[in-house]
């Protein structure tokens, strides 16, 4: 079973704002994050489009600064002609780039996937949505 660390491990991070445009990018859509620590850290978000990229090679990712809500959304363009994505993310509470864990190896920070991820992280058959127009939601753990 992949874990986050190793989902977003996989994932060249870039810097990106919420609600910023990329003149080169053709599709977008907004990912709604919920749970989030406000003022703690950083997002760190993977999407991916098919089975095969899942753990693998996302699409995109994204490091985005914890803004002031518990609630906050994360535009993500570059989607191309995809019509069903699954997200991957935790937030990296100190920043140092990595999910931290405990001596069970649990994660010590919160995590989320789009979907449906169950106990164990998320995968692509259980985190897949359809892209609809309507914000991709993500729950972050507590």
């Amino acid at each position: 079973m992949p874990t986050i660390r190793t989902l977003l491990a996989a994932a060249p991070l870039v810097l990106a704002a919420a609600g910023s445009a990329h003149a080169a990018d053709t599709a977008c859509t907004a990912i709604e994050l919920r749970g989030v620590r406000p003022q703690q850290g950083h997002l760190m978000i993977a999407v991916y489009v098919s089975a095969e990229s899942f753990n693998k090679k996302p699409l995109t990712s994204l490091r985005v600064a914890a803004g002031d809500a518990a609630v906050q959304s994360v535009q993500v363009c570059g989607l191309g002609d995809a019509t069903e994505i699954a997200v991957a993310m935790f937030q990296d509470l100190d920043s140092d780039g990595k999910m931290n864990r405990n001596l069970l190896g649990i994660p010590s920070e919160p995590w989320g996937a789009s979907g449906n991820p169950g106990p164990f992280g998320p995968a692509w058959d259980t985190g897949r949505v359809k892209l609809n127009g309507a914000p991709v939601l993500v729950q972050l753990s507590q």
